[in-house]
């Protein structure tokens, strides 16, 4: 109950005023990241991957682009994550997927 407080208490820090509070959630989130229990729970907040592409994607911040990047990145290796990817504009691990013959 704890952990699922903090990664939500993390992801809704993905949207905070200061540039700060929105880099210290990524770096708790891709910490998070290492255990693919936590990718999941991660994933099931909502908004969480929507966000995290839509900073992944923001050169305006490149330090905080990469980092957000790497979290989806970690996210991709949990199979239950990639249509979630998907519906958040994410296509390649699901492409990757389909074109290796391993999603159905």
């Amino acid at each position: 109950m704890l952990e699922r407080g903090i990664t939500r208490l993390a992801v809704h820090s993905l949207i905070g005023s200061s540039t700060k509070e929105r880099e210290y959630a990524t770096k708790l989130l891709l910490e998070f990241c290492n255990d693919e229990d936590c990718c999941a729970r991660i994933a099931s907040e909502k908004g969480a991957l929507v966000l995290l592409s839509s900073i992944a994607g923001n050169m305006e911040y490149p330090s905080l682009s990469k980092l957000a990047e790497e979290v989806l990145r970690l996210m991709e290796r949990v199979e239950d994550n990639v249509q979630c990817l998907a519906a958040a504009g994410r296509f390649g691990p699901l492409i990757s997927r389909l074109h290796d013959g391993m999603y159905v």
